[in-house]
């Protein structure tokens, strides 16, 4: 393993490009080797199940269409990406094909992936029983065993406080209780009789919550004895001994990205996404030990949130770290992993490189978290770190990369303690990461940092009310973090968000221009503009209704949510699964002005140039309105 330091991000997008370079050349040369000003992304949003089974039906269209073959970089989070998983881990499956492209969403997995909508907990009839008592046991076990170390902590402070009580004897405690007791009793009767009395009040309020906080403290303390007596002994600094030595040793096994939910739902994602590549390896979607070697896939970028909450740097410790208070955007990729704050280090040549993609897949998703980025509350990190629902991840800090064997090697109940207190930050060998909806939850950000000239991003987060808040999200970091201004050529809330007196959207997708703001430093240099498509899950008004051919549209007629139920719904039977899954077809049908209910009707993009006039010549709302009614086709899922 290499022990190198960590790289800035220009060094990280100067090898990625590298890897675009050789992919273009070996399956899109007519794209062109002017990589720089010419990068097409596609983004993934977050939203669990339903996020992934909306792109699951878009990606299937535009891999249809040749346009997904042409994307330099495939941008996922939470959600979006456990499809984006099974789309690497597919075309590295069946990368030594010529099109690997074919083999992409064969029926016999869209069918697999339809069955798996309840993916925490799948199967029917025994099965399905047999799944959901794996899925209680795993919760109750896991808090179980993540209390192995709290309790011999508790043992080890038991036998202490027993050995301590044979060294004074009782009299000594019994003398220590009268006196507890008699200075509470005379402290609390003051504060509550004689300190609201302005004329009596002698102690200032500062000072008697401190004489009230020393007394909880010994009194605590007091109880501990008393709880001793119940704890017979014959030797107990010999047990304190044994208890602690315990305490430390097991320590080391009080893994909490093993011992928490995190491993259960990693493996249950990777059951029902990467079936077949279940423990590929991050660094092993690169077919070599260089950039160059890169193939037909798009690039991945994995996009997670790394937690912050016990430090804000200053900008004086990063001038870039405008906005990003108690959280930065942490990438998971096949060549490097990092943040700007830590610096960015090979995945192949440090810890990360016995990262799976089905964990990279899993922290992206962690969305039930006790560090939350910037919704990190600390008395709710703190009850969920005590009843370990967490599905995070402590990851190796690529800024301690060169550190010695021992500060690598962690003692877990320190970081524990650190998560129950809400302390997550640098100065550790580990760093906390979780779902990147924690900090952006379009997966566009990274694509902004490299400049791509189009990109396509699909919303398929909860928003019922449809009050864009991820994309306003986009909107305030790119602008204050990036420099870079996104204006819409159509009002989102005019053509997605759907009308009161119809209930339908006029339009499933509107289009942005991205521009530098002028005066504005960048993360590169030289100017740069660019192609915003937002595409977000909406409804527009069927047209043909006898061509429809899936039952399907009858969904919404009784859930009339959709398509923004909750994202805590991620058990999707195959008739919610389908509604989902049509309306990312149908949605990409509009895109593209592709029919489908012709089956015959296809559509082929034969350069990134082409895909990129098709929407730069869409200027305004009416040439929007001229571009959807041109191909027009009916949202089955209705």
């Amino acid at each position: 393993m290499e022990n190198i330091s960590p790289k800035e991000l220009e060094d990280v997008i100067r090898e990625e490009l590298k890897a675009i370079s050789s992919k273009r050349q070996r399956c899109n040369p007519e794209d062109g080797p002017d990589r720089r000003d010419n990068l097409f992304g596609i983004a993934l949003s977050g939203g669990g199940i339903r996020s992934a089974t909306v792109n699951l039906g878009i990606l299937e269209v535009l891999n249809k269409a040749g346009i997904l073959k042409r994307a330099d970089y495939l941008s996922t989070v939470s959600g979006g990406g456990y499809i984006g998983g099974y789309v690497h881990g597919k075309l590295k499956k069946e990368g030594q094909h010529n099109n690997p492209y074919l083999s992409l969403f064969p029926k016999e997995d869209i069918e697999q992936l339809r069955q798996r909508g309840y993916f925490l907990t799948p199967g029917r009839g025994l099965n399905k029983i047999f799944n959901t008592l794996k899925f209680a046991g795993a919760f109750i076990y896991s808090l179980l065993m993540n209390w192995i170390w709290v309790a011999t902590l508790f043992l080890t402070i038991i036998f202490l406080l027993k050995s301590l009580y044979h060294l004074t004897g009782p009299g000594f405690w019994r003398q220590a209780g009268i006196s507890i007791c008699i200075a509470s009793v005379f402290v609390l009767s003051y504060h509550f009789f004689l300190h609201g009395l302005r004329h009596i009040k002698l102690w200032s309020s500062s000072l008697l919550y401190t004489m009230e906080g020393i007394l909880l403290l010994l009194t605590v303390f007091y109880g501990g004895f008393l709880l001793t007596e119940k704890f017979s002994s014959d030797s107990p600094f010999q047990m304190f001994l044994i208890m602690f030595c315990l305490f430390v040793f097991t320590g080391f096994f009080a893994n909490p990205n093993i011992l928490t939910m995190h491993r259960f739902y990693r493996d249950s994602l990777a059951a029902a996404f990467l079936r077949g590549f279940e423990n590929l390896r991050l660094h092993q979607l690169n077919n070599g030990d260089h950039p160059e070697d890169w193939t037909s896939a798009p690039y991945p970028l994995i996009n997670t949130c790394l937690n912050l909450s016990g430090e804000a740097p200053s900008d004086s410790d990063d001038k870039g770290f405008m906005g990003k208070k108690a959280s930065d955007y942490f990438l998971l990729s096949p060549l490097y992993c990092g943040s700007k704050l830590t610096g960015y280090v090979s995945t192949k040549g440090s810890p990360y490189h016995s990262m799976t993609l089905a964990t990279s897949v899993a922290v992206s998703g962690a969305a039930v978290n006790p560090n939350m980025g910037y919704r990190t509350s600390g008395i709710l990190a703190f009850l969920m770190t005590l009843l370990n629902i967490r599905l995070g991840y402590w990851a190796p800090n690529p800024a301690r990369t060169r550190a010695g064997l021992l500060a690598r090697i962690p003692w877990w109940p320190y970081y524990h303690i650190m998560e129950l207190l809400g302390r997550a930050d640098l100065k550790r060998a580990r760093v906390s990461i979780s779902d990147g909806g924690h900090i952006e939850n379009l997966a566009v950000y990274e694509l902004l940092r490299r400049r791509c000239r189009l990109i396509i991003a699909v919303d398929a987060s909860a928003d019922p009310d449809y009050t864009f808040s991820d994309l306003r999200n986009l909107v305030i970091r790119a602008r204050n973090e990036l420099g870079l201004e996104i204006k819409f050529r159509q009002s989102p809330e005019s053509m997605i968000k759907p009308s009161p007196s119809s209930g339908f959207s006029e339009s499933h997708f509107v289009i942005a221009d991205i521009r530098e703001i002028a005066g504005r430093s960048s993360d590169m240099d030289g100017s740069y503009s660019g192609i915003l498509v937002y595409l977000k899950s909406s409804i527009r008004k069927p047209m043909r209704w006898k061509r429809i051919k899936s039952r399907s549209f009858l969904y919404k007629t009784y859930h009339p949510a959709f398509p923004h139920e909750s994202t805590a719904d991620q058990f999707f039977d195959p008739e919610q699964w389908s509604a989902y899954y049509n309306l990312g077809r149908f949605m990409a049908g509009d895109l593209l002005r592709v029919d489908l209910t012709k089956d015959e009707e296809t559509t082929s993009i034969n350069s990134i140039e082409e895909l990129y006039n098709i929407f730069n010549d869409i200027k305004d709302t009416e040439s929007l309105r001229r571009y959807i009614n041109q191909g027009t086709t009916e949202d089955s899922a209705v």
